[in-house]
């Protein structure tokens, strides 16, 4: 850790702090378990693309949401110029180093966020997001894989149906790395960086970015909660759009250079995405 960023941790938690270790698993900030006197933290060191991706206004906002609805940890410091933050530590573990969790808790976390009747100030704008990134992205690349346009061309020949959707308030990446078991088996969300009104079936899409068919059985249970009209449809489409958001986003992250930076093989990520979203088009085709 760069010593202006130590600097800044020992003005906000105390002198005597110890930075445990760093956190694995986001492309968004470097992560670190740090304590002292007055508690255990995590702090967040945001990357330079994230700080152009991200709106720290609405990301404050949504947190304090959160954090009245009991979901998330509470925020003690928020810069809002370039991202760093510094949360309290939730005792327990993300469940993205879990073979076994409870989708049912899971799918009412979620429910929780969603039906609380909060909104924010935006709306997410997937659809914008994915033309967004596919325009950067051909910057660096001049021929995306094949598989890549047929897909994209899904999701264009579905916006109508995509949009006309109902929006609540949205985590937006509830991937299995931002939900997190503390040692009472209790769950909670975190990490609100891209927390925006948004269809609530966008959020059970993005807990399947490692397997399709996991955001498929949290579905299951959420819709026991929140009966859905078009739900399989809705989270196959949006589970392609994601995927497409990830594979494109992980392809300007390498042609930056980012991976030498992380230690992170982002044209492996951009592949995966792309398998993800070919699963997701599977989906689809099974229940038509």
């Amino acid at each position: 850790m760069e010593q202006k960023y130590l600097d800044l941790l020992k003005s906000k938690v105390g002198e005597d702090v110890v930075v445990e270790h760093a956190l694995l698993g986001g492309m968004m900030n470097e992560a670190y378990v740090v304590s002292s006197k007055k508690g255990r933290f995590v702090y967040y060191i945001s990357t330079a693309q994230a700080n152009e991706m991200v709106d720290r206004n609405l990301e404050k906002e949504t947190q304090n949401i959160a954090f009245s609805l009991g979901i998330t940890s509470e925020n003690i410091y928020f810069d809002l110029k370039n991202g760093i933050k510094i949360n309290r530590y939730i005792e327990g573990d993300s469940i993205n180093h879990m073979d076994d969790f409870d989708y049912k808790k899971i799918a009412k976390l979620f429910a929780t966020l969603h039906s609380s009747k909060k909104k924010a100030s935006v709306y997410y704008d997937p659809l914008g997001r994915l033309v967004n990134y596919k325009k950067e992205a051909e910057s660096f690349v001049k021929r995306f894989d094949e598989d890549f346009y047929d897909l994209y061309k899904l999701i264009e020949d579905n916006k109508d149906f995509l949009l006309s959707q109902p929006r609540v308030l949205a985590h937006n990446d509830g991937q299995r790395s931002n939900i997190i078991r503390d040692l009472d088996g209790n769950y909670f969300l975190i990490d609100y960086e891209f927390a925006a009104n948004n269809d609530p079936l966008y959020d059970i899409a993005t807990f399947g970015n490692q397997d399709v068919y996991e955001g498929k059985k949290l579905l299951e249970e959420y819709v026991k909660l929140d009966p859905c009209k078009d739900a399989l449809k809705r989270y196959a489409l949006w589970r392609i759009d994601i995927s497409l958001q990830w594979y494109l986003v992980a392809n300007i992250k390498h042609y930056r250079g980012e991976g030498k930076i992380h230690g992170i093989n982002f044209l492996d990520v951009a592949a995966h995405f792309l398998a993800n979203a070919r699963s997701a088009y599977s989906l689809l085709k099974e229940n038509k």
